[in-house]
């Protein structure tokens, strides 16, 4: 019968443990709701006076005032976000806490892209705008990278660390003066990781939730790479290993077909559900449009599975998802708040 479909399967003490700590969890973050109300203030005092309310509270108040600025806030959002993480890590054990750290390994991996954006773009990236990591969850020397004269320095620090293939990746990187190269061997060193995990995990909400991610980071790293006229064999190169729905061949299609074939071929694939609104953006190649776009849709279904799915893993993965889109989300807002732009250009950076 269909109503023994909603019956959750038997769990571990640890995994109900797990479970029951995150839904109480959960209700720390802002409801969308929230965000569309912060979005809406009038200057960044109000954010300030929102965030002492909650979750936030210790560590804005802890601010002095003549330092309460979108850097000062954008600290505390990062090590709240890192908080989070850390925790469910340091309540688990065994294949659990495995998965939990390479699935964190996210912020490392953030981090490191951060500054090799800044070193690309000639621009000043400091600690406080970095997420704060614990020693014991990095062998990335970050302030090494940050002190580096320019961005062959930072990446030859990551020698001695699983990122060390992007030492191999700087002639491409230099011909095609794009640090999407090294994001595209990035996000398949921390796939690769983190899909091993998964599997080990056997379960399938999971799978379906983390490979989603992977396959649409691989997609959305295809039409960024093709609007820099790379060979379709160095994209090739450049893209994530591991598949969840998509394939060699489905792959192989977009990174050599035509630009004018892309739309098309992406409308025919499983995931053509978040890129059929998108003609316009894929012709133009307006990259960050897209990534906002399908990541905001992405959104919506983990707040749908939060609902729906409570006593699963899915459950949890979400939960760490939706508590990196409040992050980018006040953190949108705070500086946006600050450098006065528009409610309107605001809201169309924001996941809602």
């Amino acid at each position: 019968m269909s109503f023994l479909k909603k019956i959750p399967k038997p769990r571990s003490p640890e995994v109900i443990y797990l479970i029951t700590r995150v839904h109480g969890l959960r209700t720390h973050l802002f409801k969308p709701e929230d965000i569309s109300s912060l979005s809406k203030a009038s200057d960044l005092s109000v954010i300030v006076e929102a965030l002492l309310k909650g979750d936030y509270a210790q560590d804005v108040s802890a601010i002095p005032s003549e330092r309460i600025n979108a850097v000062s806030l954008t600290e505390v959002f990062y090590k709240k976000l890192a908080d989070r993480f850390y925790f469910l890590v340091k309540i688990t054990k065994g294949s659990l806490r495995k998965f939990f750290e390479d699935y964190a390994k996210r912020l490392e991996v953030e981090n490191i892209k951060r500054i090799l954006r800044a070193k690309h773009g000639k621009e000043i990236v400091t600690e406080e705008l970095l997420i704060h990591i614990p020693r014991e969850y990095t062998t990335v020397n970050f302030p090494a990278m940050l002190g580096a004269k320019d961005l062959e320095e930072s990446v030859g620090i990551l020698k001695e660390t699983i990122y060390s293939p992007l030492i191999d990746k700087m002639e491409l990187y230099k011909k095609y003066n794009t640090t999407l190269i090294f994001e595209g061997v990035l996000d398949s060193i921390y796939f690769g990781e983190l899909w091993r995990s998964v599997k080990e995990l056997s379960e399938n909400d999971v799978k379906k939730r983390v490979g989603k991610e992977m396959d649409l980071k691989n997609l959305i790293l295809i039409l960024g790479l093709k609007t820099k006229n790379m060979p379709a064999e160095l994209i090739e190169e450049s893209l994530i290993k591991e598949y969840y729905k998509l394939n060699k061949k489905i792959v192989s299609s977009l990174v050599r077909g035509r630009p004018e074939s892309i739309f098309d071929t992406l409308t025919r694939i499983y995931y053509k559900k978040y890129f059929i609104e998108l003609r316009d953006e894929i012709e133009k190649g307006t990259i960050s449009e897209i990534e906002h776009s399908v990541f905001n849709s992405l959104y919506h279904e983990d707040l749908k599975t939060m609902h729906e799915k409570p006593f699963t893993l899915a459950f949890v993965i979400t939960y760490l998802s939706l508590c990196e889109f409040e992050a980018k989300n006040i953190m949108s807002i705070a500086t946006a708040k600050q450098l006065g732009l528009s409610e309107d250009k605001l809201r169309n950076i924001l996941y809602l």
